[in-house]
């Protein structure tokens, strides 16, 4: 595999005192990333059943590519980071506390080397060699396309961290605390490593106030485990919970009147129409996106897009499942989509100064536990990668390329995620060209239709990766490997 970036990686080892986590080394994980070739000959033919239909031609590119770099995703990918020994068992099945062993934890995620994933993403995304730099000139590239000049971060602007904590609805108590005997409190969302090196590299680098700052998923709430370590290093931090009634969490309110309006004008979505979304959308000035990367029963994937199904003010977001690709007759391509709503919004859209895709550990539905990745180079280890993009279809895209060639191994087939038209969103919201007849995409309100946001493409092979750009054309995605070692 062609390898764009290989920065050094030897100042993030831990001191002896603070090394809780297991790590690999190099050799270790040199040796788990040894190429076998029945597994290799597995995936090449289903990747080429798919083929057959036209639904993921490869290195054909839809729209146009956003960002200081156009169309750059960087993928930042360090096995180290994660503890392959992790079992992640809850402490009912013949576990005592004290042998609670979740991937939460930062016995198994290790936080500085996540601190120095991030970082690298950063620059990678803006061309910068240094973090400093870097958030100058995403805040720059950012407030350029929204116009409000070529001006960056000023001090006193808001920013929301949001979240992504759907399990906590039902794995929490009223004191936050996780329950431990329940294998919901163990379903992979963002996790709490990412969480931590954005707070640093937002305060202690961007020069962003903490009172500045709002965390948190509006419609459930944080985890005590991870609100302490947070907490402890940044105790000024606005912390957002559902609850809303002290232990250092705030509560929310919600806009006056409905924000986001959805295209179809109720003709598929009966129930919505439009929504209300929570205060803090319309209070802070930015928004940075951190969902998981994982599958999704009823969507087939659920990422960045999909993270805002918890940004409207209702306890549900039952009234938005039609517009997913869930019923059989909408399976397919040149349906609505609400997502693509949700991705032109100017306060779930717009606002985004950067996207970032949690898949440090990834798995195949919304509360589900992570999964070992089988397909090359992860070969049976935890996927241990962040993905990071200025442009916020292609770095869908190429989630769904991940998602899809890993769920469809043999040995873990998960068929949702490969369903025709669970990329149908990106299709459309990366060209105008591509929406359905009789849906004009207008999701402010104001009757003004909303541009292209992105560009889409599926890459060429799940072995090379190779997207437009890579093979030196001068339109779609370029993915931008960052291969760090132990």
């Amino acid at each position: 595999m062609k390898k764009n970036e290989t920065p050094d990686n030897k100042n993030v080892h831990d001191s002896p005192d603070k090394q809780k986590v297991k790590t690999l080394s190099r050799r270790k994980v040199i040796k788990s990333l040894i190429f076998v070739p029945i597994q290799i000959s597995l995936f090449q033919s289903v990747i080429k059943a798919q083929g057959a239909t036209s639904l993921y031609s490869p290195n054909q590119p839809m729209g146009k590519g956003e960002g200081i770099m156009p169309g750059r995703v960087s993928w930042v990918w360090n096995p180290v980071a994660t503890n392959p020994s992790c079992a992640n068992l809850p402490v009912s099945v013949g576990l005592s506390e004290d042998k609670y062993d979740a991937w939460f934890m930062d016995k198994n995620t290790n936080q500085d080397i996540v601190d120095k994933m991030l970082a690298d993403g950063l620059c990678s995304i803006s061309g910068k060699k240094k973090t400093a730099d870097a958030w100058n000139s995403i805040f720059r590239y950012h407030n350029l396309k929204r116009g409000k000049g070529d001006t960056t971060y000023k001090k006193g602007e808001k920013i929301y961290l949001k979240l992504n904590r759907t399990a906590a609805s039902g794995a929490i108590n009223q004191e936050y605390i996780r329950q431990k005997d329940k294998p919901l409190a163990l379903a992979f969302e963002t996790s709490p490593q990412i969480v931590h090196a954005m707070l640093r590299q937002l305060v202690n680098v961007a020069g962003v106030p903490q009172e500045s700052i709002f965390v948190g998923d509006t419609m459930r709430n944080l985890y005590q485990d991870e609100f302490l370590k947070y907490n402890a290093e940044f105790p000024k931090v606005n912390y957002l919970s559902s609850f809303g009634d002290g232990y250092g969490r705030i509560k929310s309110g919600e806009s006056a009147t409905d924000l986001i309006f959805y295209s179809d004008k109720k003709s598929v979505m009966s129930e919505a129409g439009s929504d209300k979304l929570y205060a803090v959308m319309e209070d802070t000035e930015y928004l940075i996106n951190l969902p998981a990367m994982k599958g999704h029963n009823l969507a087939g994937i659920t990422l960045c897009a999909k993270n805002h199904f918890g940004t409207h003010i209702r306890p549900r977001a039952a009234h938005l499942h039609p517009g997913l690709n869930t019923d059989s007759s909408r399976k397919g391509y040149g349906y609505y989509r609400v997502l693509v709503d949700i991705m032109g919004n100017r306060y779930t859209g717009e606002k985004n100064l950067l996207y970032i895709l949690d898949a440090l550990w990834s798995g195949s539905n919304w509360n589900g536990l992570p999964v070992k990745f089988l397909m090359p180079p992860f070969n049976n280890h935890w996927s241990s990668s962040l993905m990071l993009s200025l442009d916020p279809v292609a770095i869908e895209s190429v989630a769904v390329d991940f998602l899809r060639t890993e769920f469809s191994n043999p040995e873990h087939t998960v068929p949702y995620i490969s369903e025709p038209g669970v990329d149908d969103y990106l299709h459309q919201a990366s060209d105008p060209k591509n929406w359905p007849a009789g849906i004009v995409y207008a999701p402010n309100g104001d009757n003004v239709p909303m541009k292209g946001l992105g560009v889409h493409e599926h890459w060429n092979n799940h072995l090379d990766k190779q997207y437009s750009r890579n093979l030196g054309k001068g339109e779609g995605i370029e993915l931008v490997n960052i291969f760090q070692s132990a």
